[in-house]
């Protein structure tokens, strides 16, 4: 195996994917929000590679992966990487759309997926019906996505940013902060234009229909600093999917594991432990 951090490339149908994998052991996948890229995992990957084959990797778009210019499936991008890797049901870690990712793959193709820890995810089928007080919930996301996207379209990266800041990571600070600044900074054109999403495809019905269906041990987490929408979606997932369980984690926001380090560990290392005693 490659050194750890070492960068490699995957050929995608149109497109190429970059990712990194270390460490041997339990097959872990570390999937990326869509204000982000690979990196916000950097003290996880290098930790969770001292007992786990883990591996992360950039969305279209984002980090050294190039946007996409025609059709594609981050499902089937999914599934390639789990394919070239040789992951073997892996536990999929999933932030936000990544969280949709892998939940869609869960449906799609159950027989690669070997559990679900989603962090304040999306899934697709999302609508306002979905959560207590319908599109009044969402109200605060609309102003302040707006907010960035008329920032952005105005040349002001920063101004946009701080409306993200205030929507999504209003408890970073320091260090974590700054790498915030930097992915959107740095994945601008995708956070703000969406280039790749809108040559996204998608297969099968949407995961909001198919809840029951998915049959993979699951837990959500999801922080009360995080947009008020957020834990109701969670709430709505968790009601929908057998045997899944949701923690609110206190003091974090939308990117949990850098908001709360601390909490995201010990959950992570929680569902580990649930996970290997169920194998026994």
């Amino acid at each position: 195996m490659d050194p750890p951090h070492a960068t490699q490339s995957l050929d995608v149908p149109g497109g190429k994917i970059a990712y990194q994998e270390g460490g041997r052991g339990r097959p872990i996948v570390l999937l990326h929000e869509g204000i982000a890229d690979h990196r916000m995992w950097d003290r996880e990957f290098a930790a969770l590679a001292r007992g786990n084959h883990v591996v992360r990797y950039d969305l279209r778009g984002y980090g050294g992966s190039p946007p996409a210019t025609s059709p594609y499936s981050s499902v089937r991008d999914l599934a390639s990487v789990l394919d070239r890797l040789g992951l073997a049901r892996p536990l999929i870690v999933g932030p936000s759309v990544g969280g949709r990712i892998a939940l869609d793959l869960a449906l799609l193709q159950p027989e690669k997926v070997g559990a679900l820890l989603l962090i304040a995810p999306g899934y697709s089928g999302m609508d306002y019906d979905h959560v207590p007080g319908g599109k009044a919930t969402f109200e605060r996301d609309e102003t302040l996505s707006k907010a960035a996207s008329d920032a952005w379209a105005a040349g002001k990266l920063e101004e946009a940013t701080e409306h993200l800041r205030q929507l999504w990571a209003s408890a970073l600070t320091g260090a974590a902060l700054e790498l915030f600044r930097a992915m959107v900074r740095d994945n601008a054109k995708e956070v703000f234009e969406d280039r790749s999403g809108q040559h996204e495809t998608r297969e099968g019905e949407p995961a909001a229909g198919r809840l029951k269906e998915v049959r993979v041990p699951t837990r959500i987490l999801v922080g009360d600093k995080d947009n008020p929408a957020m834990p109701h979606v969670a709430n709505f997932l968790a009601r929908g999917i057998p045997g899944a369980q949701v923690q609110l984690v206190p003091g974090a926001d939308h990117l949990l594991n850098l908001s709360r380090p601390d909490a995201f560990d010990a959950a992570l290392r929680g569902f580990l432990d649930s996970l290997s005693v169920g194998n026994r």
